[in-house]
């Protein structure tokens, strides 16, 4: 791709911001500076450059292009943290490519890597649904009289990915997600399943389960499985289901079943009769069965809003004993256990545990399917992360310094940033985080790039758990207008803020310009700043992209009310953050 089409790219957008805002004079001469016409904005998959590597099949190499080391650094960066490299990590690999290990192990250390590895089990567990859908709906009440709803709820269904992560970031062996004999909770956490905490707001403590349940990692953790409930007449099969999904990656509904139309589904003993003696059911339930009544002692559906803290979810025996159920002894796909920490061992042992891990951060992190995940490249990965004791870390490692992370051509080479990723980039860059503030509605603040209820991250390609569970690869009109919302707003913000502090030094972006300095050297070499810190590009004040934005900053500014620098530069960072290298890297 050409520069002229990117800078085109740029002036037209920017034309159309100007028209929006009434200034018909501007939007014309902006589009006629672009010297090109709509269809090529269109273009927003093509975010490369000319300077990319390309290694051939007559070279030894892999076959494809390859991102530059520059470029390779801003994907992982943006992968593994949501976040732009620093100016000493770029000029560090620009200097010695060998550098980029090492910064890698620095991201795999941070929090940020941390959120994305709980962002990866939300894909898996679809745990995070809206506060206000049963199963969630955890009212603020003694002991926690006066949370607040939308924290309450956020924190109880957080709990399992925090284990999650808590495993990773340790550096602990991946397989202790499901033998571990604690459990992460925060003080809202405690108080709703009567944990033991210290007490201190927002922070995340192991802790243990109390009563007769056995530990095993998120086998017992009581919001999973109160997400993923049971009916009496489900007998778990619903909870056993999401299990495997989720932790080998064997989905039981997508096995192929022929229905006996014959059957009464409404008759509970003829059904219970039929999966254990009509072929056509047993095929999927002699797998099945057995390993939902792992779970029989835990509640079927239930209303948190109607019980008092705290909550018992674990009964021995619950549906055998008390509702009857005639459930088969517990087993593992043949090998027989007698509780959940039995499970937990089993699966631990399994080797579709550690390849459905290698998966689904393979399939995360590329951007892909689950069941598109080359299998040559998945046992590659599995066979690190086993060797390395199941530390994730240096199977994500390998990963991200492999050459078909780096590819910049196809399908794999386009990675589109999430909500979550956007909202962490703009928040990284302007301080900025796009919330609402429902107070005077008894709720607090919610983060609109991480909601779905309120805000829009499914509007914005992201999922809700419940009624959307798969993320949007593809741009569309809503996540167009989500980020052009995010944009004008962190634009907003980061101008009122950098022109608020009078010592440069101080700033953000705006660390080259004075409030009302406008010449066009001194909006060249802000512009230089920018594009090396918003897109990691090296650029010259005399690059054809630098001149197209600062022909944009004065047709803004010739604009503005006032000729108000601070509205030029809203319009054009608005511009700037909606560019395609902010939607894809």
């Amino acid at each position: 791709m050409t520069y002229e089409r990117n800078h085109s790219r740029l002036t037209f957008a920017l034309a159309l911001l100007l028209g929006a805002c009434g200034d018909d004079g501007a939007a014309s001469d902006a589009a006629s500076a672009a010297g090109t016409d709509t269809a090529d904005t269109a273009d927003t998959a093509d975010t490369g450059t000319d300077t990319a590597d390309t290694d051939t099949d007559d070279t030894g190499g892999p076959g494809f292009e390859l991102l530059t080391p520059p470029e390779h650094l801003l994907r992982v960066s943006m992968a593994l943290r949501g976040m732009r490299p620093s100016e000493a990590e770029l000029a560090a690999v620009e200097a010695d490519p060998a550098a980029l290990p090492g910064i890698v192990d620095a991201y795999l250390a941070t929090p940020e890597f941390g959120a994305t590895v709980r962002d990866v089990y939300n894909d898996a567990f679809l745990a995070l649904v809206d506060f206000a859908l049963p199963p969630a709906g955890f009212l603020p009440k003694p002991p926690i009289a006066g949370a607040d709803p939308y924290a309450l709820n956020r924190a109880v269904m957080e709990a399992p990915l925090r284990l999650i992560e808590h495993v990773v970031r340790s550096d602990l062996p991946f397989s202790e997600i499901v033998t571990a004999d604690y459990t992460l909770a925060d003080p809202h956490v405690a108080a709703v399943w009567g944990l033991s905490h210290s007490g201190t707001p927002g922070a995340w403590e192991k802790t243990t389960w109390t009563g007769a349940r056995a530990r095993a990692g998120l086998l017992s953790d009581s919001w999973l499985w109160s997400r993923h409930s049971s009916t009496v007449t489900n007998a778990n099969r619903g909870r056993a289901t999401a299990l495997a999904r989720a932790l080998i990656c064997h989905d039981h509904l997508d096995r192929e079943i022929l229905i006996d139309t014959d059957i009464n589904l409404a008759d509970p003993n003829v059904v219970a009769e039929a999966v254990e003696q009509n072929p056509a059911c047993a095929a999927c339930h002699q797998g099945l069965d057995p390993l939902a009544s792992f779970f029989s002692g835990y509640l079927p559906n239930f209303a948190p809003a109607l019980l008092s803290y705290p909550i018992q979810t674990w009964v021995p025996g619950l549906f055998t004993d008390l509702f009857k159920v005639n459930m088969r002894d517990p087993a593992y796909y043949g090998a027989p256990g007698a509780d959940l920490a039995d499970l937990g061992a089993m699966i631990a042992a399994d080797p579709r545990f550690s390849m459905c891990a290698t998966r689904r951060f393979y399939a995360y992190l590329h951007q892909t399917e689950l069941d598109q995940v080359p299998l040559d490249r998945a046992a590659a990965l599995s066979a690190t992360l086993r060797g390395a004791g199941l530390n994730i870390k240096a199977m994500v490692r390998e990963l991200v310094l492999s050459d078909d992370f780096r590819r910049a051509d196809g399908e794999l080479g386009r990675k589109r940033a999430r909500p979550l990723q956007l909202a962490r980039l703009l928040e990284d860059l302007t301080g900025f985080r796009w919330r609402t503030d429902l107070s005077a509605f008894g709720v607090g603040k919610i983060d609109l790039m991480d909601d779905s209820l309120i805000g829009f991250q499914v509007l914005g390609g992201g999922i809700d758990s419940y009624y959307v569970t798969s993320p949007s690869y593809t741009y569309n009109a809503t996540a167009s207008l989500v980020l052009q919302g995010l944009a004008r707003a962190a634009a907003n913000s980061i101008v009122e803020s950098d022109f608020g502090q009078a010592d440069l030094k101080n700033r953000r972006l705006l660390t080259l310009v004075a409030t009302g300095q406008t010449d066009d050297a001194s909006v060249r070499a802000q512009l230089v700043a920018l594009y090396r810190r918003l897109y990691g590009l090296r650029l010259g004040v005399d690059d054809p992209q630098i001149s197209a934005s600062a022909q944009l900053f004065a047709s803004a500014l010739a604009g503005a009310p006032l000729k108000s620098a601070k509205h030029a530069w809203k319009i054009l960072l608005t511009a700037l953050f909606q560019d395609p290298r902010i939607a894809f890297y």
